[in-house]
């Protein structure tokens, strides 16, 4: 006996001992797994910022380069325009002037009397003569509501003074998504400035940004050890303590923080702990057991009592460090054993897991569930099957065994039942078939012999009927003949191995979509390619959005005219005809005089209104040959060619004029519009089509400064 309760307080000993060493090994997981995480994040931040800083670095250079140029804001809004759409984590680009007042933007529009010269940034760049990138703390954003980060960079005239401000803003959730995306449930991902400002976190909380953690234990640790490290901290914002690793942007002032929560890391440690715990104590018990047992037999045969007693503890340690419940029936269907697994499933003693009947350990309802698998074991059959059952309140998917019990191939007298909990895994499929069958895209697998095998819950997109019908047809059944065709080359290459994408389009309801697919060849262990998996998007939105930028990109939105852009475009084609025809090429510059007293007494919509009229009339009273564009509010451009003589260019010139001298009917009442005209002629030069609308500017300018109408 003595010796019992020595080995039993050994077996405790290790495995505490075991536990200890787990617990620590979880804690260093967990420091690396938050390490990990936050060197993602500070790397996506440094890529991110990097991207912005080129792209302002570009804008200061082109604004301090162009300072001195008349025109030069109306070609910075495009050129904003143009780098900011390459960029998907740039909200907006923006340049302010020296006194904070918008003067150029990526949006192709400018609020009326907007000034940032009481932003933080703005400020900063004012009374800072160095060059170098200021990462502000988070703001809303005026234009859009949001959150933003700002990036900006002073922009400085050749003496050194100040000229202006051009500003980025990245959307705070464009680092949020990435955050989320890390983040596996429960941690804390955030980006900090170098001096403890917080600039972004996961979980979002919007009281959070901008709140400063330089009087944290974690930007303690940091200011110890600059670079990176770790530390277990619970956090400032909402308390969780978690195992805490930063790291330091290797060429901006921010600082990468992610943690990872203790109490859910270690949970999978307690429970195992637990039940490695429930498993020693059940050891434990057996042996004393047996050692009771060894001594009442004592007098009735030492030698075969403990070969007996050798053997049950055998059998004993085997099943109850099984990781399943294992039982042993009669044909009666009592419990002859139950192994601590299953005593801790039902939650019984194990005295009561003995001689009992079935049904009054796991209650009636599951009985009547397994007695036919039973009767089909004693029968001499193995059966397995699946079930949920009711335990402590919480239903559980177990998969069973139930297998004859037959000694020395004897007649069947009993059953061995085996059964294994398969909640998570079932919980797990479950989650991954939700998640197919709510997934934007109709996901499909089709085999070898181009069969569907399996697809999602979603309409097919192709040819919108339900899915359950295509299962178990081929492509060409499926699909019909026609679609089928268009699809099959992209389906055997994908057979071959190879992934494919590609787009195209079907008649579906009366409507052309547009749609796009993705085969993915699947391989098995020994690489073969057992089928493919399809995923087809229907992107007939955003094809359609392509074109509308395509024409926003090319013509004034509110006038429907020709912009800047496209005007520089057909200029040159136009300039080149003229080289081969010999041809006159005209350029009409128009502004319409103290066009912003009106445009202010008319108000926004009447102002509107005449801008819409004046591209009429211009339209009206030009040749069909005729290019008529439109370069700011109150200025358009005429581009004639063909003209035999420069003359004709006048004719068109004084018809212009004259139907702008006519009174525009606005809101009832008649306004007086007044205009000056400036012409540039090119015949036989080397003029190209910049300097072509420079000197129709000049000659604008030449007649209102002579009082002239036209010059």
């Amino acid at each position: 006996m003595a010796a019992l309760v020595l080995c039993c307080l050994l077996l405790l000993g290790l495995i505490g001992w075991r536990g200890w060493s787990s617990h620590e090994r979880r804690s260093d997981e967990a420091r690396q797994n938050a390490a990990v995480l936050a060197q993602a994040a500070a790397r996506q931040a440094d890529d991110a910022v990097m991207t912005v800083d080129l792209a302002l670095l570009a804008v200061v250079r082109e604004a301090e380069t162009a300072l001195d140029r008349a025109d030069f804001f109306g070609d910075l809004a495009e050129f904003l325009a143009d780098r900011a759409a390459t960029l998907p984590q740039v909200g907006g680009l923006f340049v302010f002037s020296e006194e904070g007042d918008w003067v150029a933007n990526s949006l192709r529009s400018l609020p009326k009397d907007a000034n940032n010269a009481d932003r933080a940034y703005f400020i900063y760049h004012r009374d800072h003569p160095g060059g170098e990138i200021h990462i502000g703390r988070p703001l809303k954003s005026r234009v859009s509501g949001e959150w933003v980060l700002t990036l900006s960079r002073r922009i400085s005239r050749p003496d050194g003074s100040f000229a202006g401000v051009a500003l980025a803003t990245v959307p705070v959730s464009y680092l949020q998504s990435f955050y989320q995306q890390l983040d596996a449930g429960g941690g804390d991902i955030a980006l900090l400035r170098d001096d403890g400002a917080t600039l972004a976190r996961h979980p979002f909380m919007e009281t959070a940004l901008g709140a400063s953690q330089a009087g944290s234990e974690l930007f303690q640790a940091y200011q110890a050890k600059p670079v990176e490290g770790a530390a277990r901290a619970s956090s400032v914002l909402d308390g969780v303590e978690r195992e805490y690793a930063y790291r330091r942007s290797d060429r901006y002032p921010l600082l990468a923080l992610a943690g990872v929560p203790r109490a859910a890391w270690f949970a999978p440690w307690k429970e195992d702990a637990l039940l490695h715990g429930a498993a020693v104590l059940g050891l434990v018990l057996l042996a004393g057991l047996g050692g009771a047992g060894y001594l009442r037999q004592w007098r009735r045969g030492l030698y075969l009592e403990q070969r007996l007693r050798a053997s049950e503890r055998r059998l004993s340690d085997l099943a109850d460090n099984l990781p399943l419940l294992a039982m042993r029936l009669d044909a009666a269907h009592c419990v002859h054993f139950c192994n601590s697994a299953g005593r801790a499933w039902f939650a019984v003693s194990p005295h009561q897991a003995r001689r009992l009947p079935l049904a009054e350990i796991v209650g009636g309802a599951l009985y009547e569930q397994w007695r036919p698998m039973l009767d089909r074991a004693l029968a001499g059959e193995r059966v397995e099957f699946e079930c949920v059952a009711v335990m402590a309140g919480r239903a559980l998917d177990l998969r069973m065994v139930c297998m004859p019990d037959r000694p020395h191939d004897a007649a069947v007298q009993g059953v061995v039942v085996l059964g294994r909990d398969i909640t998570a895994q079932k919980a797990g499929e479950r989650r991954i078939h939700t998640i197919a069958d709510n997934t934007p895209a109709q996901i499909a697998f089709i085999d070898t012999e181009l069969r569907f095998a399996y697809a999602n819950g979603r309409g097919d997109a192709a040819t919108g009927i339900d899915i359950g019908q295509m299962l178990g047809q081929t492509m060409e059944e499926a699909y019909g003949a026609a679609i089928y065709a268009m699809l099959e080359a992209h389906a055997r290459v994908a057979l071959a191995g190879e992934r494919v994408e590609f787009d195209y389009s079907v008649e579906q309801g009366g409507e052309r979509r547009v749609l796009h697919a993705s085969y993915v060849p699947e391989r098995d262990g020994a690489g073969r390619v057992t089928g493919f998996y399809s995923l087809t998007n229907d992107v007939t939105a955003f094809k359609e959005a392509e074109q509308k930028l395509a024409r926003l990109a090319r013509f004034d939105a509110l006038t429907g005219l020709p912009n800047r852009s496209y005007l520089t475009e057909r200029l040159g084609e136009a300039l080149q005809r003229s080289d081969r025809n010999g041809r006159v090429v005209a350029l009409l510059r128009i502004e319409i005089d103290r066009f912003d007293e009106l445009s202010d007494s008319l108000g926004h919509q009447g102002s509107d209104s005449l801008q819409k009229e004046l591209a009429a009339r211009l339209s009206r009273n030009c040749r069909s040959t005729d290019m008529v564009a439109r370069l700011g509010s109150d200025e358009f451009v005429v581009l004639m060619e063909g003209l035999a003589q420069a003359d004709e260019s006048r004719i068109v010139a004084d018809k212009v004029m004259e139907a702008l001298r006519q009174p525009f009917l606005l809101d009832g009442a008649l306004h007086q519009v007044a205009a000056t005209v400036g012409i540039a002629l090119r015949q036989g030069d080397a003029t190209g089509a910049d300097a072509l609308l420079r000197q129709a500017g000049a000659a604008l300018r030449c007649a209102r400064e002579t009082g002239r109408q036209a010059a």
